[in-house]
């Protein structure tokens, strides 16, 4: 090639490189740009997971704020303008950079004075500095329907995606029952959500009339307990509150509502109240499998047929089943090891542990239901295996050498008593007097009664078994259940304290009348053989006599399985049938309100916002938070007669005087907190807006020339408390603030005026 061309070819090349260096100049800040954007959106995509799985029950799925978004109503709003770096309607890049530092920092040191805790890895929390940084992006950028999206897919996930399926199209806003596509997912009290409604399945309550029989309302607190009106007594439910009652509440919440029926007058300490609706959350029929089901039966053995009808829709577990018929034929595999009279009330049969409280049985033509085995009040005091044949028990009382009592299913015959139960006691204990005390001497433990200064008196079913003098510390008792060690009883006039527990002693023959051994948990009770008491003639039918051997049926189900497109499942013995996909509802809850929702909308678990107490202690150099002092620090440390009252309402988010204004003059402000979270109360002297006041970091700068801190309340007011302060307030212009962190920047200040006479 000649030199001529060479140089053509030279300068074509340069040409083409100049054009791609330009072209790659004018390109590069473009993909940059690119490239940044894609990254800031993963990092905001991983912000919102990680608020999902960590922030949003305290704030809200939205940022909403605790209030708002029916959760912590303690926790600040998120999705606010000043955290996005907008001031007055307007973005502003300084207050931006502001925000999300202040953002930052607040996930990182949580706040003193708040529930916030720390977040930050080096403070002692769960997330990582890129976390922090992904969390900041998110709230600081306003990308909540990212926030929302994967809250709804984790909610979603937890009730396995189920769906309304109301068969007339929709669920109204005044309905109460809920059909969804499977309730088995859901539990009683559980909250869930659908749409922007949040709802609640109702609990066991009952709906009672408060102050029956000229008694008087009042408040109850969790755990009383539940006692009802029987003979002219009261006695036990064995049922206790789950949740506090004030006396303007109507439901009661109890554990089981199996014993209670509408008309029920009840007992709560002093008050009386009388049911007059019962409720569950999950309507049952009360009813349950006798056996396991495999996957291909179409027939059920169950308890009993009450509530079950031909073509109803029952639910076992997930799967529903359709009702085609009912027969009162099922073997049992059960005989009556003993003829009986019309009269008899204790049946003996070859398996009672098949049968349950409640179950149903058939006997000729008659019916009788089951109320449970025959006790002997007694119980293991040990552990036993297969092989052991001395058994350590809580007493004696009622089990004598050849009798025949059941653990579970396998049947023991007492050989011998070897030895009672015996109690070491410490005499006249409480400076009480030493005595005798004849045998069957009750053991009585004394408790608090529901009015002030109350002893009552409770049994314990124990005795004394033989005569003891006043000098006597080894005692005979019926048994040990219910006395316990280091507790205080009273024996006649005299209280006890109960050193030590010595259990009864039995010898036994294992596993008789072709019963199998088995091994057996400590205070597994004893029951006598293979009796049950029962109750005679149930279901309209009439009492009879029957003979040995006699076959004792159960109610068969025949069912159609897997109705309603549910899928086919294995059922274990004493699962409960309940009544379809059927959940009763508490409307519009938890701030929201009440709205129609149309079949097909997701019904989404809501779980509750957690429960903390406030963060007192330092973090990242913050001041830590104490309790207000008794007498509030400031000016004047005691109220001045004559001042004038000033009453201050501090809650989530305000600050509220009342009056406004007043004249110069000695003040007492009464500081109430009416929130939720815990507050203070600061009197600051300046003539600048309230709301434009100088901060420091996340709360007003107390030592800025730009205002006077006159007094008011430093430490930590907790909610539902109230304090007094008192200052002398000369002419001026002030500003009233809750100076608890980030409670400045929510709202919480107001201007106050104090005028010349």
């Amino acid at each position: 090639m000649n030199t001529g061309k060479q140089i053509n070819a030279m300068v074509v090349v340069l040409f083409l490189t100049l054009i791609t260096l330009g072209a790659y100049t004018i390109w590069d800040p473009l993909r940059s740009d690119t490239a940044e954007e894609e990254q800031v959106e993963m990092a905001v995509e991983r912000g919102a997971t990680t608020f999902a799985l960590n922030c949003r029950l305290c704030h809200g799925d939205r940022g909403e704020g605790g209030v708002d978004g029916g959760r912590l109503p303690a926790a600040l709003p998120l999705n606010v303008d000043r955290l996005q770096g907008i001031q007055d309607g307007a973005f502003s890049q300084p207050a931006y950079d502001a925000a999300f530092k202040l953002v930052s920092n607040t996930i990182m040191c949580g706040r003193a004075g708040t529930s916030m805790p720390t977040w930050g890895q080096s403070q002692g929390g769960a997330l990582s500095t890129e976390q922090i940084r992904q969390l900041a992006l998110l709230i600081t950028l306003g990308r909540w329907e990212l926030a929302q999206e994967h809250a709804d897919e984790i909610d979603a996930m937890a009730t396995e995606h189920a769906t309304v399926q109301m068969p007339d199209g929709s669920f109204g806003a005044s309905d109460t029952e809920l059909i969804v596509s499977n309730a088995s997912l859901f539990s009683l009290g559980q909250y869930i959500r659908i749409d922007d409604e949040r709802l609640r399945v109702r609990q066991n309550e009952l709906e009672v009339q408060r102050g029956a029989d000229g008694t008087e309302a009042s408040s109850h607190e969790s755990g009383a307990l539940v006692l009802r009106a029987e003979g002219g007594a009261f006695i036990d439910t064995g049922e206790t509150l789950r949740h506090s009652v004030e006396p303007e509440d109507s439901v009661l919440v109890v554990n089981d509502l199996k014993g209670f029926t509408v008309g029920d007058t009840l007992r709560l300490g002093s008050e009386a109240v009388r049911i007059v609706d019962i409720v569950t959350g999950l309507p049952t029929t009360g009813q349950r499998l006798a056996e396991e089901i495999g996957r291909t039966a179409d027939e059920l053995l169950v308890s009993g047929a009450d509530a079950i009808e031909v073509g109803t829709l029952i639910r076992v577990h997930g799967e529903l089943m359709e009702v085609v018929a009912i027969r009162d034929d099922g073997e049992s595999g059960n005989a009556l090891e003993a003829g009986i009279s019309a009269t008899d009330r204790r049946i003996s049969v070859n398996d009672p542990g098949l049968f349950g409280e409640g179950y149903v049985l058939r006997l000729g033509e008659e019916l009788v239901e089951v109320q449970g085995p025959v006790e002997t009040g007694q119980a293991l005091g040990e552990s036993v295996g297969r092989a052991e044949t001395t058994l350590a028990v809580s007493g004696t009382q009622g089990i004598e050498a050849g009798m025949v009592i059941r653990i579970g299913r396998e049947l023991l015959r007492v050989t011998e008593v070897l030895e009672p139960a015996r109690l070491e006691i410490e005499r006249a204990a409480d400076d009480t007097q030493a005595a005798s005390h004849r045998s069957g001497t009750a053991f009585v433990r004394l408790v608090e009664g529901a009015e002030e200064g109350e002893t009552v008196e409770q049994p314990t079913g124990q005795k004394l078994l033989e005569a003891v003098g006043p000098d006597g510390t080894l005692v005979t008792v019926s048994g040990t259940t219910g006395v316990s060690v280091g507790g205080t009883f009273q024996l006649g006039d005299e209280l006890v304290r109960i050193v030590n527990s010595r259990p009864a002693r039995l010898r036994v023959e294992r596993g008789v009348e072709r019963t199998s051994r088995d091994g057996h948990a400590r205070r597994v009770p004893l029951y006598e053989a293979n009796l049950l008491v029962v109750e005679r003639g149930v279901g309209g039918t009439q009492p009879q006599a029957h003979s040995e051997g006699e076959q004792a049926f159960l109610t068969v189900v025949e069912v159609k399985r897997a109705a309603g497109g549910s899928k086919l499942e294995v059922h274990s013995k004493n699962a409960e049938i309940f009544l379809g996909h059927r959940l009763i509802m508490e409307r519009g809850v938890l701030g929201s309100e009440a709205a129609e929702h149309p079949s097909g909308a997701l019904v989404l678990n809501f779980p509750p916002a957690p429960e903390g107490p406030t963060i007192t202690q330092e973090a990242c150099g913050q001041r830590a938070v104490a309790p207000a002092p008794e007498t509030p620090a400031g000016p004047t440390q005691t109220p001045v007669a004559g001042a004038q009252e000033v009453v201050i309402s501090l809650s989530e988010w305000s600050v509220s005087p009342d009056p406004a204004t007043i004249a110069d003059g000695p003040v007492t402000f009464q500081v109430s907190n009416e929130g939720v979270a815990v507050h203070n109360f600061r009197v600051f002297a300046t003539d600048l807006a309230p709301d434009s006041l100088p901060v420091a970091v996340d709360r007003v700068d107390e030592e800025s020339d730009q205002l006077d801190v006159v007094g008011g309340i430093a430490g930590a007011i907790p909610a539902g408390t109230s304090q007094t302060v008192a200052v002398d307030l000369p002419p001026g212009s002030y500003v009233l603030v809750c100076n608890v962190p980030t409670h400045y920047q929510t709202g919480m200040f107001v201007g106050f005026q104090v005028t010349a006479p």
